[in-house]
């Protein structure tokens, strides 16, 4: 009969380390991806709280024409309008990181509030 010798591996044990390490890998990559798909979310909310804040500012000192006035309002009203889709997708990639995290076993979550500065972008 063909024993392996003590020591050394079946090829049972061997093709399921294999699996395992594929089953790691993909965890850490969904991982990713999930942080991936928040930075893009936050990124985005950045972008249009900046926009916003240029666009007040140039209200503020603007003594342009009427249209040039009217523009901007529009611009922000069409940005303020975005704003809530964009903060509602926001918190849904963070909330999606969460529970990809706690899917596999990572219960602190201090390390994703400081590293995507949650508190400051989200509130």
């Amino acid at each position: 009969m063909g024993h392996q010798p003590i020591g050394s591996k079946s090829g049972r044990a061997t093709s399921l380390e294999a699996i395992e390490g594929e089953i790691l890998r993909e965890k850490a990559d969904a991982l990713r991806r999930a942080g991936e798909r928040l930075e893009v979310a936050l990124d985005a909310l950045d972008n249009v709280w900046r926009a916003i804040g240029r666009i007040e500012e140039r209200l503020r000192v603007s003594s342009g024409p009427a249209e040039e006035r009217e523009s901007l309002r529009k611009s922000h009203a069409d940005l303020a309008g975005r704003l809530a889709a964009i903060r509602d997708r926001a918190h849904g990639a963070h909330r999606d990181l969460i529970i990809q995290r706690e899917a596999v076993g990572l219960r602190s979550h201090l390390d994703v509030a400081r590293c995507y500065k949650i508190v400051e972008r989200l509130g």
